[in-house]
């Protein structure tokens, strides 16, 4: 220990009341700079975060001061005394420092053997954490700080953008915590929020507390804020519940439980609005009231959401499900789920477990949808049951499949349907070329109920298939590339059936294109099976380079029936005799282009067109122009979305989809993005073109309405949790996008 004179330790006492103070020094002092500001290390590296804190370092005292030290841990001051036990007592301005400690204080009592901290007026940093503040007292007890009247920030020692005063705040290093009593969270000067307790994780670490609020605003229900509180139950579940206020609403409930096991994981999600003031089961108020509606006969909804998932595999059995359900199709226009911010059409209902060894496989399965829009609901399959097995007789592939399912639906025919469909194939290969010869049967039989005249109809249908196809390569550029050219020509025959007298539970036409050229089926599902003789030629060439990627590939093709088909669905005409499809893939440095053309020759007609080009430059930069015109279903949309990362921190987003048929948007959005160490913001501009409520109009129609709105996003880094509602939509509506935690 040593020590200088009273002159000298007048002036060290001055520096250091100074610097506790944030002021400078008198004249002629040499001026210190704040702790923070000390320990701060810019960096150049890329991301967010412009340095960081760097570790307490120790440097030879000046003249007049003393230093102790014991260990890692050290301390500095103007004067000490110091017991027989390691017990230093500082009734002084000091500086102090241990691993991933640092802190200046007025005084403090200092255990330099165990490292045991009481201090007052401190100027504290947690360079472990990122985490600097100030406090009246502190008191570190092994792995526990504990702060009174304190403020803390995550943000650099340059930024203000956001600080925690609580009047008592304890640092659990063990759980990686915070708990904290009278808190007041503050956005550059302005109180944003206040809670008389407070426990939130640190860092990103995943411990149980109170994530940062999550707020946004639109047209028809206002500001929306959720606090949303996080349970780590188990390492291997967790759950967050969440209190959410809708002005124009009311208040309500969300929760998720999340669970991870050994084969699978599982997700539940439920949400709860009573008494909604904005809709009463039907219609949003202001509708109801344009109506000529009573105000005071105005009921209130409640509203709420069930969602599950889950899947699993064991051993050789696989289980599903994915169900959900909605007190009203007008749920996810009016609410959306904090926890999923997409527009849905239909709530999936589903169920399945399957199993499946050696070429067996076994299904059991339940399916059903909510449909949130106005028209006929699908079929449910309460349940549907389904049987495959297929293997070898030397050289011939067999395969058989069974299935059963009872479809149900309120005031339609119901019933239930078996069918089974066994299937023989030669395939003879070589590498310059294949050849196939296959055969099989469809039977089908239906059991129905309130249907006509024939509750028990059934069809019976053969087929059979020639399929034959060539491979030729050749080098170009002294091996740099490889290009394939491959035909192939199919000749088919399904003998028809009729089937006007089945009921269609599942059918459904598929929109034309290369691949259905060579399809045993032009319909999707079983209730209609398309008759056929028909010839298709295709051709196939693709461009890989001399590390096998593929760098383009083309491929057009024909159809040609040899009979007209009389098969169709009610209400649709029959297909025509002769078409022709192609589509065209490149993919050249940071490019993909994707282009889909089909044509109906008989009506010398383009019958559907689109292309997509692509452009990825990381993770964070992607734009996306993609058209589709399809000429049966009146279709013509033009889609342009992008993200762009100008740099680690700022970021742009933005969706233009338009329906030229109608004239209108269909969605479109705008906004930006900024995060770095202590704080993220996301700010979107949206308008929607709605799906018509109950007893509206349809979508697309001149009457049909948009949701509008600005969605804002503030999250403080350090606190736990990262707002994802900007991010979900953009997951949902950017093709290739997909969210960061650290953009």
């Amino acid at each position: 220990m040593s020590a200088g004179n009273a002159a000298t330790r007048q002036t060290a006492r001055a520096l250091w009341l100074a610097a506790l103070a944030g002021a400078a020094p008198g004249s002629g002092a040499q001026e210190q700079p704040p702790l923070a500001v000390e320990l701060w290390r810019p960096t150049s590296a890329p991301g967010v975060c412009a340095g960081t804190y760097a570790e307490a370092v120790h440097t030879p005292p000046a003249a007049g001061i003393v230093t102790l030290r014991q260990g890692e841990r050290w301390l500095t001051t103007h004067a000490a005394q110091l017991s027989e036990t390691g017990m230093a007592r500082v009734d002084e301005a000091l500086d102090y420092g241990a691993p991933g400690l640092r802190l200046r204080a007025g005084g403090a009592e200092v255990d330099m053997q165990g490292g045991d901290v009481q201090a007052r007026d401190v100027d504290w940093v947690l360079t472990a954490l990122s985490l600097r503040g100030r406090a009246a007292r502190l008191r570190r007890t092994g792995d526990r700080l504990r702060l009174r009247d304190a403020a803390f920030t995550r943000c650099p020692p340059q930024s203000k953008a956001w600080h925690v005063r609580a009047g008592d705040v304890v640092f659990d290093a063990e759980q990686s915590v915070v708990k904290a009593r009278h808190v007041r969270v503050h956005v550059g000067a302005v109180p944003l929020v206040y809670v008389p307790y407070a426990r939130f994780p640190v860092g990103d670490a995943r411990a149980s507390g109170f994530l940062f609020p999550e707020m946004r605003h639109d047209r028809d229900s206002g500001l929306d804020v959720a606090l949303p509180y996080y349970l780590r139950l188990a390492p291997n579940y967790d759950a967050t519940v969440t209190l959410r206020h809708i002005r124009e609403r009311g208040s309500g409930l969300e929760a998720e439980f999340r669970h991870l096991g050994s084969g699978g994981r599982s997700n539940l999600h439920g949400a709860y609005l009573p008494d909604d003031r904005s809709y009463n089961g039907t219609l949003a108020r202001d509708d109801y009231l344009a109506r000529g509606g009573d105000p005071a006969a105005f009921a209130r909804a409640d509203r709420w959401l069930l969602q599950a998932q889950h899947h699993a595999r064991h051993g050789d059995w696989t289980t599903a499900v994915n169900y959900g359900a909605a007190s009203d199709g007008d749920y996810f226009k009016d609410l959306r789920s904090t926890l999923a911010f997409t527009s849905q059409v239909a709530l999936p209902q589903r169920a399945a477990v399957r199993f499946a060894r050696r070429g067996f496989q076994a299904r059991l399965s339940v399916q059903g949808a909510q449909r949130l829009e106005p028209g006929a609901a699908a079929y449910r399959r309460l349940p549907e049951a389904s049987l495959s097995h297929s293997g070898w007789l030397g050289p011939v592939h067999w395969a058989a499949g069974a299935s059963w399912a009872s479809f149900r639906g309120r005031a339609r025919v119901e019933g239930g349907r078996l069918h089974l469909e066994p299937r023989l194939r030669l395939p003879l290969a070589r590498d310059w070329g294949s050849l196939a010869f296959a055969v099989g049967a469809r039977h089908t039989r239906y059991r129905l109920d309130n249907y006509g005249t024939d509750p028990r109809p059934r069809r019976d249908i053969l087929l059979g298939s020639i399929d034959g196809g060539l491979h030729f390569e050749r080098d170009l550029r002294g091996g740099r590339w490889l290009q394939t050219l491959e035909p192939r020509l199919r000749y088919f025959r399904q003998t028809r059936a009729e089937q006007d007298h089945l009921p269609v539970f599942d059918a459904a036409s598929l929109t034309f294109s290369y691949d259905q050229l060579f399809r045993d089926n032009r319909f999707a599902g079983i209730d209609r099976v398309g008759d056929a003789e028909e010839l298709a030629f295709g051709v196939a060439s693709r461009l890989r380079d001399n590390r096998g990627r593929e760098r383009l590939a083309a491929r057009l093709g024909a159809l040609a029936r040899l009979r007209d088909a009389r098969v169709a669905l009610p209400g649709e005409d029959p297909p025509p005799r002769t078409a022709l499809a192609g589509d065209l893939g490149t993919a050249f440095g940071n490019a993909r282009l994707r282009a889909t053309w089909a044509w109906d020759a008989e009506r010398s007609a383009i019958h559907e067109t689109g292309f997509g080009l692509t452009y990825r430059k990381d993770e964070g930069r992607l734009a996306n122009v993609d058209y589709r015109r399809r000429a049966d279903a009146g279709v013509e949309q033009t889609d342009i979305s992008f993200h762009w990362a100008l740099s680690p921190r700022w970021r742009l987003f933005g969706r233009w989809n338009h329906d030229w048929g109608f004239g209108r948007m269909v969605e479109g959005f705008a906004g930006f993005g900024y995060a770095d160490c202590c704080l993220e913001v996301k700010v979107m501009g949206h308008k929607t073109l709605e799906a018509a409520r109950a007893g509206g109009v349809a979508p697309g129609a001149t009457g049909a309405e948009t949701d509008s709105g600005l969605l804002v996003e503030i999250v403080l880094r350090g606190l736990g949790g990262v707002g994802d509602g900007v991010d979900s939509r953009l997951a949902a509506a950017i093709r290739g996008f997909r969210p960061s935690r650290e953009r």
